[in-house]
């Protein structure tokens, strides 16, 4: 352990540029405290992942005809669930809730009325229920390094509610792409939710944004950012200095 520990400190001084995929992640990792150089540059999805798909599935079924909320990911506790199905409990004439993903040994056991637990779906069903719901939620309760599950709902409109923790922040636009709760906080995420729910305009404008800003994380607009962020390293280190590197950190 100290062996890896001293060589981590030696492996970080002769990078140039460290690329993490949110800011949250920099900070965890030490970057920031350190002084050590980085830039943000997130993951991406393909530029077609929002495109029609023809899926015929049996389980599609399974999703309520109306409006529902949705949460899609492991269902445990450090997906925040037990703060979900706690605020959702407390919703008066709520939609129903979808539950899509692994059961875990934390998985609860019980659920409150009207919340449908499906179990793991292949990706295109997952991202057809996305087109299907009315609000995206991810209660995740430790830091995410990035949010792909939050692009992939705003790819296909909706407005997220997700909390303040990891690098969420980097992906939801506070009161602009959707709301941002303090993690395990089982009031605010009910109090984010409703006011969505009583709120149809903006729940239809935020989708809109959300949208919008999903062309940022698309792979024809990062890919070029990495590339020219590689092509910077290279001008600014020289052709003779060979010793540092670039240096790629996601966890």
């Amino acid at each position: 352990m100290l062996g890896n520990w001293a060589m981590g400190l030696a492996e970080r001084a002769s990078v140039d540029m460290f690329f993490t995929v949110s800011y949250a992640t920099a900070v965890g990792n030490g970057l920031v405290a350190r002084g050590l150089p980085f830039q943000v540059i997130p993951n991406f999805v393909p530029d077609d992942i929002g495109a029609p798909r023809d899926v015929a599935d049996p389980r599609l079924a399974q999703l309520p005809d109306g409006d529902f909320l949705l949460f899609v990911g492991d269902v445990t506790r450090d997906k925040g669930i037990y703060s979900l199905l706690h605020a959702y409990g407390n919703l008066a004439s709520a939609p129903p809730l979808v539950l899509i993903g692994r059961r875990c040994a934390d998985t609860p056991a019980e659920l409150p009325p009207n919340v449908l637990m499906l179990g793991s779906w292949p990706h295109d069903m997952v991202m057809e229920a996305w087109r299907r719901s009315s609000i995206a939620l991810v209660p995740s309760i430790v830091p995410e390094t990035f949010g792909i599950v939050a692009i992939e709902a705003m790819t296909m409109g909706k407005p997220v509610i997700a909390s303040r923790i990891g690098g969420l922040p980097d992906v939801v636009d506070d009161g602009a792409t959707g709301l941002l709760v303090a993690p395990g906080d089982p009031l605010a995420l009910q109090m984010a939710i409703a006011h969505l729910l009583a709120n149809s305009a903006l729940l239809e404008q935020m989708g809109q944004a959300a949208s919008q800003k999903v062309s940022a994380f698309r792979t024809s607009t990062v890919v070029p950012r990495i590339e020219n962020a590689y092509r910077e390293v290279i001008r600014s280190s020289g052709h003779e200095r060979r010793r540092k590197g670039v240096g790629a950190i996601q966890r």
